[in-house]
This record gives structure tokens, sequence and C-alpha cells, in this order.
């Protein structure tokens, strides 16, 4: 479905459209980073495990955690970025997915892949609680 969007300008939306894509190969890059530690970190058959070593092995396990936690939720906004790229394309983009008003280019300026106007966010992280 396209959409006569009339929310933002032209020079708006090319400006956002080029924030969400900077945004986007920038998340490709970390996540890329990530798989790549994470594959630097299997151990090799030769390896020794350290059993006596037990403080080492769980700040390692933190870390993995706060590691996997960041992919995770920048594999999330990645999606996000994407979609917000699809809406551009198809024409919805900056508008409020529950109202339909304009999301607010300074909200969008602030949160490019948002989906809902202030109004409409604030109502949808209430009934999430």
């Amino acid at each position: 479905m396209t959409h006569d969007n009339t929310f933002l300008t032209d020079a708006q939306r090319e400006q956002l459209r080029a924030q969400l894509e900077a945004r986007k190969e920038q998340l490709l890059q970390e996540l890329n980073a990530a798989q790549r530690d994470n594959l630097s970190l299997l151990p090799s058959r030769g390896d020794a495990a350290h059993p006596d070593d037990r403080k080492e092995h769980s700040e390692d396990m933190f870390f993995n955690t706060v590691r996997d936690a960041e992919a995770s939720r920048d594999h999330d906004e990645l999606v996000a970025v994407r979609a917000a790229l699809e809406r551009i394309a198809d024409g919805s983009y900056g508008e409020c997915l529950d109202c339909g008003q304009g999301v607010g280019l300074a909200r969008l300026q602030a949160q490019p892949q948002a989906l809902r106007c202030v109004g409409c966010q604030s109502k949808a992280e209430t009934r999430l609680k």
C-alpha cells in the first residue's frame, strides 16, 4: 500500500534515510565484529582447560553474556532500521502506526526508526507494563 505522506519534506525524508543507512552499516559492522569475536573465542582442540581458574572463567562468562546482550540489541535495532527504510520506500515513513498522524520531525531525528508518535508510544509502553 502506498501512502501520500505529507508529514515530511523530501529533503527531511532524504536526510533521515541517509541517517538510517549509516546506522544500518554501523550495526552490520558491529554484528560482524561480534561474530568474529565469538568465533575466535571457541576453544581449539589443543587448549587445556584450567579448572582451578574459576575467577577467570566467571569473568569470561560475564563478558560473554554482555557481548551476547549487545549483539542481540544491535540485531533488534538493525531489524527496526531496515523496517524504517522499507517504510521510506513504500511512502508510509513518518506516519504513526497507531493513529496515522505524523510521528514528528524532532522524534524522527532523535530516533529515525520510530513507529509511533510520542502519545501513542507512551500508551504502548503503558500497555506493556
